[in-house]
């Protein structure tokens, strides 16, 4: 089943927030409602989703999430988001890494 990874982003909070899912429409009531009380993404209720990819499972969708969340970094999300070239270096280097394509 394929699988998600999403990056949201509050303007409000002026935060990013990476998470995976199957459904990402659903996933981004459950973040607005404040559905996840012990979630960084409780702090606000205006997400909007900025970038998603898919891929052939939850379990590559977690290594890949892991990844993106290990670089603590918002010019990393926010190039991954805005810049193609980048984006697209950044699946290729995912293939590399993990043998993991991004649908």
């Amino acid at each position: 089943m394929s699988h998600f990874i999403y990056i949201i982003y509050s303007t409000k909070a002026d935060k990013y927030y990476v998470g995976e899912t199957v459904n990402i429409k659903e996933r981004l009531e459950l973040h607005n409602s404040g559905f996840f009380k012990g979630s960084s993404t409780k702090i606000a209720s205006d997400w909007v989703v900025k970038k998603y990819f898919e891929l052939k499972n939850r379990t590559d969708a977690r290594i890949v999430e892991k990844y993106i969340k290990s670089m603590k970094s918002r010019k990393f999300l926010e190039s991954i988001i805005n810049n193609e070239v980048f984006y697209l270096n950044f699946k290729q280097l995912v293939f590399q890494k993990f043998n993991i394509i991004i649908l």
